[in-house]
């Protein structure tokens, strides 16, 4: 028990310096997200501009984003020193989050941005500010206390080919996730078979968006998610302990997938990640 305590622990102690993070990808130092239009796209703290970085954290005008669809093209025009990607630059191409190397960070001061889409999301300038009030301020995640009461055994059944299934999403929109199988498991007396979708965390992991009886008083309305690690290729680890919420629990300059509306527990999971009290 202890070992396992430990690796909770340490697990959530991770999960508290990711949400505390100054700039990408740390939830609550998100300061705004603004729509990129094909052609160019003013930067700066002037409230004229298309993209507003922080008043009196950033130049007026740092610059402009060429925007061709899908990629962004940096041109600087404040005296101040920019970086893309922690080099001094001018002019730089900007990548977007889903290529190589991943997305292109610019920082000017303690200011950071890059070019990012997601779900059914226009391309869009997502900002990080690592003095938002609102990380400052964060009191900290909130847990349930572990309880291996909540860690249970699944068995795994893998599709032959994935499947792409749509699914409701915070923006009031849809979302396109991947499912790759089912996940069957007893959890107090009552047995469960939920959809699984691929996982960030790669292929040895399984993805688990769920909802049940907390959701909407202790925990976040929308459901909370659990990326479940294999333990052989139709067995999977599925511990509530680890179950967290998304975060839009956090950021309103964020959308999130809604579980699929078969994955519900009809009881209240008093484990994981809840709303700090």
């Amino acid at each position: 028990m202890n070992s396992y305590r430990q690796a909770i622990e340490a697990w959530r102690a991770g999960m508290e310096a990711q949400m505390r993070a100054p700039g990408p990808w740390g939830w609550i130092a998100i300061v705004g997200m603004y729509p990129l239009r094909i052609g160019s796209n003013t930067i700066g703290s002037d409230p004229q501009c298309d993209v507003i970085l922080p008043a009196g954290a950033a130049p007026e005008l740092l610059g402009t984003v060429e925007f061709d669809g899908q990629h962004g093209t940096l041109r600087v025009s404040t005296a101040e020193v920019v970086t893309v990607d922690g080099e001094a630059t001018r002019h730089a191409k900007l990548r977007n989050h889903y290529e190589p190397g991943g997305m292109s960070v610019v920082r000017v001061r303690e200011v950071s941005f890059g070019v990012m889409q997601w779900a059914s999301d226009p391309y869009n300038i997502r900002v990080w500010d690592a003095n938002s009030p609102k990380r400052l301020a964060f009191p900290g995640r909130a847990w349930y206390p572990i309880d291996p009461a909540w860690r249970v055994r699944g068995a795994f059944t893998r599709l032959a080919e994935s499947q792409s299934v749509t699914v409701e999403h915070t923006g009031g929109l849809t979302q396109e996730l991947k499912l790759i199988g089912q996940v069957a498991f007893t959890l107090q007396g009552q047995d469960f078979r939920f959809e699984a979708m691929a996982s960030e965390l790669g292929p040895e992991y399984v993805w688990l968006l769920a909802r049940d009886t907390t959701n909407g008083t202790t925990t976040y309305g929308g459901g909370r998610f659990l990326h479940m690690p294999l333990l052989a290729p139709d067995q999977v680890d599925v511990d509530f302990n680890r179950i967290y919420q998304p975060p839009c629990a956090f950021c309103e300059y964020t959308t999130c997938p809604m579980p699929p509306k078969g994955n519900r527990l009809p009881f209240p999971v008093e484990a994981g990640e809840k709303y700090p009290t």
